[in-house]
């Protein structure tokens, strides 16, 4: 018996929604990938059964490099004004039809659906990694539709949700008991840092086993765990692996900064993260992946003999970000961003890339008196506020920070003036506090000061 077409796409529908809830991944529906930062794919893909698709892309910014593919008879992909990409796809069942544009690194790019209404929307390098969202979809800056909150996948994503405070635990030796004596009141989990150069002991040979355990410990604790991947030093120590010491250059703290612009790096970044996903991304303890500051601590001589450019490193940044929400799915990546030498509006343009992705952004130095830090990072937090989770790291030096204005009965902030600052001026979800025990001076404070701050306050926003 043959069903009515409007039944049949219904069945479809209802199919689609019962894989995507067993975890299989769908088989069709509209794809949009970010190739780079300027560069964009959209590709209508058609599994057991055709699919349709009319819609635009609008922006207030030219568009350009339109190159259609697969399509036949009445499809078409062009543009209707200099700003505006109008897309009209019919795929036979197994069939993809496609278009690939440009448009500048800080254009407003909205996805508009014109009538398709029974096309499932996704964002992802494939439907594999696909992360499902509603049009009007907004792309590359998160008002491009002219919705202030929209998109809000970095809050609603499938991916683990974990927000609360967590000890950053600094010592490698023993850590495992260091963490047992921080499984305190009001503590969410813990922050553990590695090596890049100990989890990858020859090109592509990797050993996870230290953070395996550690996940072990986290499970058995019923806690979460979030693991740093170091590629900077500050202690005359080389973070990345020993067949990358070439792209290893001397920072002003007395360490090393693996240049993370170079592809070669990037994929090497991005093939160790890959390898990493598939062996702990499943584990509900394993909350997600951070890496390090974006301030680089390079001197800019040396930055520029290696090729360095803050296009190049923008474009980096996006790349091994998005690659790891792809390689860890239903879990977080942690960007720490600061300052981004030669641009700090790139940082801007790097969250809005990142945002709908899930990605949790934030930074080190919980500091408030920090006008270089009010200048440049701190206004991001309020821009990107309830668009995507946010996180700030208590440093050592925050424990002794002391006040720029008068007005306070102490020398340094203290540890609920510090979480006060990152709840409302910040409003972050996560809060990561060093483990620094023993204070700077007799008026400085230290973790255990901060601890009955944790345990009266455990919730953040």
């Amino acid at each position: 018996m043959k069903l009515p077409g409007l039944i049949v796409l219904a069945l479809c529908s209802l199919l689609a929604r019962f894989a995507m809830a067993q975890g299989l991944p769908p088989d069709s529906g509209l794809l949009i990938t970010r190739i780079n930062s300027e560069q964009w794919q959209i590709r209508l893909i058609a599994g057991a059964t055709a699919q349709q698709f009319s819609g635009v892309v609008e922006s207030d910014l030219p568009i350009t490099a339109v190159v259609s593919a697969g399509l036949e008879g009445k499809d078409s992909a062009k543009l209707l004004t200099p700003t505006m990409l109008g897309a009209i796809f019919a795929v036979r069942a197994g069939g993809v039809d496609g278009v690939n544009f440009s448009a500048a690194v800080n254009a407003k790019l909205c996805l508009r659906d014109t009538g398709s209404s029974s096309v499932h929307i996704y964002l992802g390098n494939s439907l594999a990694d696909a992360v499902p969202v509603s049009a009007p979809v907004a792309l590359s800056s998160v008002d491009a539709c002219g919705d202030a909150v929209a998109p809000m996948l970095g809050m609603v994503s499938t991916r683990k949700y974990h927000p609360g405070h967590y000890t950053l635990i600094v010592n490698g030796v023993g850590a495992q008991k260091i963490m047992s004596s921080a499984l305190l009141p009001g503590m969410a989990g813990m922050v553990r840092r590695y090596t890049w150069r100990s989890l990858e002991t020859s090109q592509g040979v990797y050993d996870f086993s230290v953070i395996k355990s550690d996940l072990a410990w986290a499970t058995a604790n019923g806690t979460q765990l979030i693991i740093i991947i170091k590629y900077k030093t500050d202690d005359g120590t080389k973070a990345g692996p020993a067949y990358l010491d070439a792209y290893e250059y001397s920072n002003k703290l007395g360490g090393y900064t693996l240049g993370l612009w170079a592809p070669l790096v990037v994929t090497r970044y991005n093939a160790m993260t890959k390898a990493l996903g598939a062996q702990v991304d499943s584990n509900r303890n394993f909350e997600g992946l951070g890496n390090q500051e974006s301030s680089l601590s390079v001197d800019s001589a040396t930055l520029k003999a290696h090729g360095y450019t803050p296009e190049i490193y923008r474009d980096a940044l996006i790349n091994i970000l998005s690659a790891a929400t792809v390689s860890l799915p239903t879990s977080r990546v942690f960007w720490f961003m600061n300052f981004l030498d030669g641009n700090e509006a790139y940082l801007g343009t790097i969250a809005a890339a990142v945002a709908p992705l899930g990605v949790v952004m934030g930074g080190p130095d919980d500091w408030p008196d920090n006008q270089s830090l009010e200048t440049v990072a701190y206004p991001y937090y309020t821009q990107f506020a309830g668009k995507m989770p946010l996180f700030i790291q208590v440093e050592g030096s925050n424990y002794a920070e002391p006040h720029m204005t008068s007005g306070y009965t102490t020398k340094y902030w203290t540890m609920l003036e510090l979480y006060q600052f990152a709840l409302t001026r910040l409003h972050v979800n996560y809060m990561f506090w060093m483990r620094v025990t023993q204070p700077a001076n007799s008026a400085a404070y230290d973790w255990y000061n901060a601890l009955p701050v944790i345990a009266a306050h455990p919730a953040l926003n």
